[in-house]
Order: C-alpha cells, then structure tokens, then sequence
C-alpha cells in the first residue's frame, strides 16, 4: 500500500517493519527522495497512508504507522542507493573477513555489476590509500558514515 502512495509523492520506500500484535500492529516505514526528504514530507505522506489504510482496510485490524527519513548514516540497500552516495564515507559489514576485517570503512570510489570499490586509509599513515573491492554477495549491509 505504501509503494503506490509514495510514488505518487515523487519519495521512496526504503524499508518497512511490521512489529507489535496481529490485533495492534505498527508498521515503520523509511522514506526518502534525491535531496533528502523533511518533515511535511513524513508527515504528509503518514497522513495519507493512514486514510488509505482506514478506507481499504475497515474491517482489519487498527494499524499505527511510524514514518521518518533514513537519516544522516542511511542504510545502502541497493545499487542506485551506492550510486547515489559514490565519493561519500561508507562502512560495510561482510560476509566473509577481507584481509581479517569483517567490517570495512571507506570513501566509496566506485559502484559495477561486480560490487564496490572503497578507498580504505590505514589508521597511522592517512595518506596511504588502499582499494578494496567487495563483491556484492560479500555485502551483509552497508550506510553512510556521518563525517562532520
């Protein structure tokens, strides 16, 4: 019901969680668009999941909805949402140590069919740049790193 809805207000659904009781669900939902998205957005598009949800799903069970922006250290779910941040700070948990690291932490260089390139800094020597290629199917999940 979500997706629809967001379409037609120009954002993306990034995720969404079930959780509570089957008599008292709430559902969160993760929205976002190019630029970022702000509060009205949140709430305009709250608004407008919970008439829908009241004019389709009458007889169902009362539902609370949850809506609210990725924020600053976003999750990277896809490969348009890699595209999207390439040059930017990204930490990405693995599936299997590369060089006995289980989570990487790097500027993300560049995004192919293959998986990501990340440009890695040995703590002491800044300087020193590594590339570091990961597979897609090394990918356990991936967000932004906030750098201020």
């Amino acid at each position: 019901m979500a997706e629809p809805i967001a379409r037609a207000l120009g954002l993306k659904v990034i995720e969404v969680q079930c959780v509570g009781r089957i008599s008292s669900p709430l559902v969160r939902v993760v929205m976002d668009k190019d630029g970022g998205i702000g509060i009205q957005e949140c709430e305009h598009f709250h608004q407008t999941l919970m008439r829908t949800w009241e004019l389709t799903k009458s007889q169902g069970p009362v539902c609370r909805f949850e809506v609210s922006s990725p924020g600053l250290d976003r999750p990277l779910k896809d490969v348009s949402d890699f595209q999207r941040v390439v040059g930017k700070l990204t930490k990405v948990t693995l599936r299997n140590p590369i060089a006995n690291n289980m989570v990487i932490v790097g500027r993300l260089l560049s995004v192919s069919d293959l998986g990501i390139q990340l440009g890695v800094s040995p703590p002491r020597r800044p300087q020193k740049q590594q590339i570091v290629d990961v597979g897609w199917e090394d990918i356990v999940k991936a967000r932004l790193e906030v750098e201020f």
